[in-house]
């Protein structure tokens, strides 16, 4: 598969498997852009805050903030997009007030399906084409973490439904122009982040077919997360074989020895499924190795992008 700079695309998103390191993989990208000089922002949709405790910083919440030099992050939740979106549309927030606190309107709110993915999805795309007064983008690089893939995948299908069923009005036109961006191969791409293990590459293979066939997005890479290492050569394989069987149980270098084997097996069963990923999923590839930490700290994080960044186009 021939590289691909995903650098060069202004909305970046990342789904997956819930549980195999997507918000990591998103927040390190969102960091490496930032280190390029980019002024990026990192959003998550609706979910419990995770990167205030990555990067050591205050409390992600609805409002933007700078969590470290030319990165900001988000946590965008239905309620605050469906403010900020009326408030852009009506001018005044006082006229918002008004309007859609009141009972009866949210409730017939709440009963518009697919409305509150859409104002999320609406946001990101506000972003992608915020300017500042002088006509310069405001912002450089949106990176969205993705829910993970069923959630995922009907969030992201939102726009192509509106369109679909409505042949005109104001959510018709907003949802087409959100579709626009979101399969513009010039503008955005989306990564797929998996584990090398049979679950986790299963289900991204099937998400590939989603996004392709469904969703008909521009897809960027496959990161295979959390890689093993080889810590040994064969030469130091065959040594261990060899000296092992003459060392007694309990023995403090036969306890040694039983760990690197084991260390060595789980390397070579990562290996197997790592081939299947570039079998099966005809997407450029990502490595990205396991860190043996407590919590993903910044350090973590910023150790990933930088290697992100030499795999992905953004050295």
């Amino acid at each position: 598969m021939d590289s691909l700079n995903i650098y060069q695309r202004k909305l970046v998103l990342f789904s997956g498997k819930g549980g195999v390191g997507k918000t990591t993989i998103a927040s390190a990208f969102a960091l490496s852009c930032a280190r390029r000089g980019e002024r990026t922002l990192l959003m998550e949709l609706n979910t419990k805050d995770k990167v205030s405790l990555m990067f050591g910083a205050g409390h992600v919440g609805p409002e933007i903030r700078e969590i470290e030099d030319n990165l900001f992050a988000v946590n965008v939740t239905p309620d605050a997009a469906q403010e900020e979106y009326a408030v852009m549309i009506l001018k005044l927030r006082v006229v918002y007030r008004a309007v859609f606190e009141n009972k009866i309107m949210r409730a017939f709110l709440k009963a518009i399906p697919g409305l509150n993915e859409l104002v999320m999805l609406g946001k990101a795309y506000y972003h992608v084409i915020e300017e500042n007064d002088d006509g310069t983008p405001t912002w450089d690089k949106i990176v969205v973490d993705a829910p993970a893939t069923g959630h995922g995948i009907f969030l992201l299908q939102i726009p192509s439904v509106i369109t679909s069923i409505l042949g005109s009005g104001h959510l018709y036109e907003e949802a087409e122009r959100i579709l626009n961006v979101m399969q513009d191969p010039k503008l955005t791409a989306i990564n797929l982040v998996t584990l090398p293990e049979e679950m986790p590459v299963n289900e991204t293979e099937m998400l590939l077919e989603s996004v392709r066939d469904e969703l008909k997005m521009p897809l960027g890479y496959v990161i295979i997360n959390a890689l093993y290492p080889q810590l040994f050569s064969e030469e130091e394989l065959k040594m261990m074989d060899e000296n092992r069987p003459d060392l007694e149980a309990g023995d403090l270098v036969a306890n040694l020895i039983d760990a690197a084997q084991f260390r060595n097996m789980r390397h070579q069963m990562q290996q197997g499924y790592v081939e299947q990923v570039h079998e099966r999923i005809d997407l450029p590839a990502a490595h990205v190795d396991f860190h043996f930490v407590d919590h993903v700290d910044f350090p973590t994080i910023d150790s990933i992008g930088a290697s992100l960044a030499e795999q992905m186009g953004g050295e």
